[in-house]
């Protein structure tokens, strides 16, 4: 009984990080119109770098010295900002330039399944066949949301490049994921969401400083300066350090499993909040299923 409760509350750490992620779609609905994806990627974790490194500067003696890692672990730190930082949000958001937000959204559901392929592959990372089935339901809840009870309705979509761009979005946040749990044996979350963001900066710098000294800045609304704000410290500072500490607790796996079934449901309450958008029967169907589906990752293993 207290593993089950110690593993439930180490699962809220998953759920505050979906939350905080979906709150970057409402953040993104005022900031998408005034300025291109790289440069709201750029401007989201230079304010997450300089958040995070006040914690370090508070913080000094947590092992963040990356002169000392050595040159492997130095390369996966690149990689995370790789991957995570610049990968997962070019890839999202050009994938929307191509391809319908559902067709998106439907093919990001399926990152827990990618991610648990790999972490089996790489990690060698095992769960009960239980643990698998809770993800299933999780994404078919997922499913049932998105289409809004018409599952047929996925039979009838139209694929295209915009939907490979979001596979390799996918692709991105699961080796992100990987590369948190294989460092984390070695380094703390704050150390791995820190040298990520810097190194995410550092690339995205290197591709928007081209574009800006053609295009120019963009004037900017407060609203899109909040929802800036808000994406740097909540979803990429605060978010990621929140998701880094669940990988590193309750594996890469069962983590993502929870954030990214968790979040469209917090985009749907969210969307009721903020723009009046109704909450359906089906809504609330989906919920109850993506609900049990988690309950049913987090059981613990037997003890034989």
């Amino acid at each position: 009984m207290t593993n089950q409760s110690n593993i439930w509350r180490q699962s809220l750490l998953a759920v505050l990080t979906s939350l905080l992620f979906a709150g970057s779609f409402v953040a993104g609905k005022y900031t998408t119109g005034e300025m291109g994806p790289l440069l709201i990627t750029l401007l989201r974790y230079i304010i997450a770098a300089a958040f995070l490194g006040i914690l370090v500067w508070q913080r000094q003696d947590i092992g963040l010295r990356i002169g000392e890692a050595s040159r492997s672990d130095k390369v996966c730190f690149f990689l995370l900002g790789t991957f995570g930082v610049v990968g997962y949000h070019f890839f999202f958001f050009s994938s929307l330039r191509y391809t319908a937000v559902a067709n998106s959204a439907i093919i990001n559901a399926f990152n827990p399944v990618v991610t648990g392929f790999l972490a089996a592959v790489l990690l060698k990372e095992k769960l009960a066949l239980r643990n698998y089935a809770g993800g299933a339901i999780a994404v078919f809840g997922v499913l049932v949301l998105l289409t809004n009870g018409n599952l047929a309705a996925l039979l009838q979509l139209q694929f295209n490049q915009g939907d490979l761009l979001m596979l390799c979005a996918v692709l991105c946040w699961a080796c992100y994921s990987i590369l948190l749990r294989y460092l984390g044996r070695r380094y703390s979350g704050l150390a791995m969401s820190y040298y990520g963001a810097l190194f995410g900066v550092a690339q995205l710098l290197l591709l928007v400083v081209p574009e800006l000294s053609q295009t120019g800045w963009p004037s900017l609304s407060w609203e899109s300066v909040a929802g800036v704000f808000y994406m740097g410290i909540g979803a990429s500072g605060i978010g990621y350090l929140l998701f880094t500490l669940s990988t590193q607790r309750i594996g890469p796996t069962k983590s993502t499993s929870i954030v990214h079934s968790g979040v469209p449901v917090w985009v749907a309450l969210l969307a009721w909040l903020f723009f009046a958008e109704p909450v359906t029967p089906w809504m609330i169907v989906s919920m109850g299923l993506i609900l049990l589906g988690l309950r049913t990752v987090l059981q613990p293993a037997k003890v034989s």
